[in-house]
């Protein structure tokens, strides 16, 4: 398993992209994930700045409709750089209310997946806090508010207005805040319902944590399926949950145990170890707390076996 950084993390660089992979390169770091700035950056100036780095490009992160909307100038667009794998960052909880919607989006998901394929990238999908909200059968009122998705596919304002009041009818119903076992949860479901050939996934074990969740144990239930794994620390003010009020912090001071969380990702096969920091006060600290918590063991450890 490899080290690598989340340029979101560094997204308040008043640098140039090739600067910046130039930057994560002498840190220390052996591998970037693409997020804001890559579609305005020359691909020519990028892929040299690589090679000279010594840095491979992991992934890229895109927005769900964008790559609807072309896969296959997406693709091309992450082929000019080297990028193989992009991943939907986040999908409103909208997405996870029910049973049915989870199905709704892994079906939209393969099918996305399936297209890319065709252009040579793997979908991956990385998952947030409130994924992990349980599953059940609902009554016969909670089916009739969660009737209309806000956020299908192809849905307009209208829509999306009727089903945000639906969806906070069906809130008031019943409870989304309950910590059950991952198989149980809308992440778990989404795993389940979805082929291995078309979709990966990107867990983010903050996330997980957050959500009150086992991190080692969510990396054991999605097992294989993990290329990339996202260490980001965070702290939850209150109660751990689905729907806690968490943030971003430095790493080492939250609630996510680093070594037995890359002893569970090493164990699940993962490629890539990916650092991410949400809000650091200094980007160019939160790089350097990166490398000490997340390159520097990967690469102790790697020399050793």
């Amino acid at each position: 398993m490899k080290s690598a950084i989340q340029l979101y993390t560094l997204r308040n660089l008043d640098e140039p992209l090739p600067d910046i992979i130039r930057r994560v390169g002498d840190a220390g770091f052996e591998g970037v994930e693409f997020a804001t700035r890559l579609a305005d950056a020359d691909p020519d100036e990028v892929v040299a700045a690589l090679a000279e780095a010594d840095v491979e490009p992991v992934g890229a992160h895109l927005g769900l409709r964008e790559l609807e909307a072309n896969p296959g100038g997406c693709a091309a667009r992450l082929a000019q750089v080297g990028v193989r794998r992009v991943a939907v960052p986040h999908l409103p909880l909208s997405h996870y209310r029910t049973p049915k919607r989870v199905s709704a989006l892994a079906r939209r998901l393969e099918d996305l997946g399936a297209r890319l394929a065709d252009h040579g990238v793997m979908l991956v999908y990385h998952n947030q806090v409130h994924d992990f909200v349980p599953l059940r059968r609902l009554s016969s009122l909670e089916r009739l508010a969660t009737a209309v998705h806000p956020y299908q596919k192809g849905s307009g304002k209208p829509q999306t207005a009727v089903g945000l009041v639906g969806d906070r009818v069906h809130d008031r119903l019943t409870s989304l805040d309950d910590i059950v076992p991952v198989e149980r949860t809308a992440f778990g479901r989404l795993v389940d319902a979805t082929d291995a050939e078309y979709l990966s996934f990107e867990v983010d074990v903050g996330a997980a944590v957050a959500a009150g969740q086992d991190p080692a144990a969510v990396l054991d239930f999605a097992g294989a399926r993990t290329p990339l794994v996202h260490f980001k620390d965070t702290a939850v003010t209150g109660q751990h949950g689905p729907l806690a009020d968490w943030r971003s912090v430095d790493p080492t001071t939250g609630d996510v145990d680093f070594e037995a969380t890359l002893a569970a990702a090493a164990a699940a096969g993962a490629e890539w170890a990916v650092f991410e920091h949400d809000d650091p006060d200094d980007p160019v600290l939160a790089l350097r707390q990166g490398v000490d918590t997340l390159a520097r063991p990967l690469r102790t450890a790697s020399l050793e076996q």
